[in-house]
């Protein structure tokens, strides 16, 4: 009795192993259906045949397969033939006419296939493929000689009277609880300014926060010095509250340290950027015709590249601003010795009679640059109208 249960076993146990078959890497159900059933669009039978199969779009190398009753891999494949030629054939239809399907010229011969798709790989999440490398080289458009940003930073220079009773500043100091040396972004300030003292006043509007120091220029003949007040951006804030006489705001972008102690502030003043469209070059300049530079924004510092200074002429002597200067140094061991060039810059901001350079290029390492150099307009801007 025990000998047919062992025999009834190993026989059922041979004939499920005949009807199985082993995945090998790179097979999918679609190929197994084809290959085994002769109908890749079976591999859904396929898939329900083999409830361990979780996702029929993933099969693994050593995974069994259950073909089906019948099925034995012996080596034996059915012959894969169309379906048309296994169709009995029409009498009614002429000789030498297949039908619709049969003929391989036939253009809607794969039309059912194409309908369906690819249906090994649907609901795959498609791997994007990663482009090549492309460059692609532009010619870039013309640069603008003149830059905009530098005109809002450029220093303006006052006379002490002047800026006392200029009524656009007014007073700023911090609304800290603990007052820090150096305000950065997000700081509170609070401002000299109010509805009773500005009826336009409003919250939002940006604050120009200036650092103005007193400074001694010296004259022509460098025996003496004027007394000038000057004035640099140093950041904007922006209102949050306003009050009678005050106001409060807050700092939003800063372009050096801010140090209230040292600080005015005014409404966000309009200012004309200039568009330079070209540049007409001035083909000579007299040695005492040229302005001399009378103090350096910096005056302990070497004067670099991006550095300003102040020269004495201004828009009535011809220096405008936009306009393309150079800097001389001039030699007087022989009047007949042409001045050495220096470097070159341009005019950030001009007054009647003054002018804030940006000096743009430095040309010697050993012969610095400072007060009481000569300074020659090389070309004059052209601006869009």
């Amino acid at each position: 009795m025990r000998f047919l249960k062992c025999a009834s076993i190993c026989l059922g146990l041979s004939a499920l192993i005949a009807s199985a078959y082993v995945v090998k890497k790179g097979d999918t159900l679609w190929d197994i259906s084809g290959e085994f059933l002769n109908n890749p669009f079976a591999w859904p039978d396929l898939w329900e045949n083999n409830r361990h199969i979780e996702d029929p779009h993933w099969i693994y190398p050593g995974d069994s397969i259950y073909l089906g009753e019948g099925i034995k891999d012996d080596g034996y494949r059915l012959p894969k033939t169309k379906p048309c030629e296994a169709a009995i054939a029409d009498s009614n239809l002429p000789k030498n006419i297949k039908a619709v399907g049969c003929d391989e010229r036939d253009a809607r011969n794969g039309d059912f296939e194409n309908m369906l798709g690819n249906l090994r790989d649907k609901d795959k999440k498609q791997k994007k493929k990663k482009a090549a490398d492309a460059y692609f080289y532009q010619k870039r458009p013309e640069p603008k000689i003149f830059n905009g940003y530098y005109q809002i930073l450029a220093p303006e220079i006052y006379t002490l009277d002047s800026i006392k009773k200029d009524k656009r500043y007014f007073s700023i100091q911090s609304g800290e609880k603990k007052v820090p040396i150096i305000h950065i972004p997000e700081s509170e300030v609070v401002v000299g300014i109010g509805r009773k003292t500005d009826a336009n006043v409003k919250k939002g509007d940006l604050i120009e926060i200036l650092d103005a120091r007193a400074i001694e220029v010296p004259t022509n003949n460098s025996k003496s010095y004027d007394n000038f007040a000057l004035v640099r951006l140093s950041g904007y804030a922006k209102i949050t509250a306003v009050g009678d006489t005050l106001s409060r705001a807050k700092i939003v972008q800063s372009f050096r340290e801010i140090k209230i102690d040292h600080s005015k502030a005014r409404l966000k003043q309009p200012l004309n950027i200039l568009n330079v469209s070209s540049y007409t070059p001035v083909p000579e300049a007299k040695i005492e015709e040229m302005a001399m530079i009378r103090y350096t924004m910096d005056p302990m510092l070497i004067i670099g590249s991006y550095a300003y200074i102040l020269v004495d002429k201004g828009a009535k002597q011809g220096y405008n601003t936009g306009d393309a200067i150079a800097i001389w140094s001039e030699d007087k061991t022989d009047a007949g010795l042409p001045p050495r060039l220096l470097g070159r810059g341009v005019i950030a901001r001009a007054s009647d009679n003054e002018s804030t350079v940006l000096v743009r290029e430095i040309y010697s390492n050993s012969r610095r640059i400072e007060i009481g150099h000569k300074v020659s307009v090389t070309h004059q801007t052209n601006l869009v109208q």
